[in-house]
């Protein structure tokens, strides 16, 4: 019965180590794209606070976690993904012309700035989060791409 147990806690401890080394290789291998998936966390962070500041101070609305959790996080979630997928697809293929990962996150954080400068603007009616938002949409739309500002999104999403 000892004998049986002290294979079984082997067995346990074994199989943490192996999980354990497998989840820090995976770790390990998307390090090179950590700094681009935490300055798009931290605009996904800002572009919430901005956005509650917003909703809060210009249409009177409460904060709803509901928000958050239906918009913001798959929002974030498939950024990350598509971040994280681009960079295994550079790897695989040793495409390094141009780095598809960083255009994706450069894309994703372009949009995230053109958002919180919209808010931040709308917060202020400073004219300076107006004209960087306007030069982050330049930026962005030179890649064929519209951006639409929120009242437009908001509109569409209410029909």
């Amino acid at each position: 019965m000892i004998r049986t147990l002290s294979w079984l806690k082997d067995a346990i401890e074994n199989a943490y180590t192996c999980l354990t080394g497998l989840f820090l290789s995976i770790i390990g291998y998307f390090i090179p794209v950590k700094n681009i998936v935490h300055i798009v966390l931290l605009f996904f962070l800002l572009d919430v606070i901005f956005g509650f500041w917003a909703a809060k101070k210009l249409r009177k609305e409460r904060f709803q976690v509901s928000i958050i959790w239906t918009h913001t996080m798959p929002r974030m979630l498939i950024s990350i993904v598509l971040i994280l997928a681009t960079f295994m697809w550079d790897s695989v293929f040793q495409q390094d012309y141009v780095s598809s990962y960083k255009f994706v996150g450069w894309f994703i954080s372009g949009v995230l700035l053109f958002s919180i400068a919209k808010n931040g603007f709308q917060i202020t009616k400073w004219g300076v989060f107006n004209s960087i938002s306007n030069i982050v949409k330049k930026k962005v739309e030179e890649t064929g791409e519209k951006i639409e500002d929120n009242e437009s999104l908001r509109r569409e999403n209410q029909q």
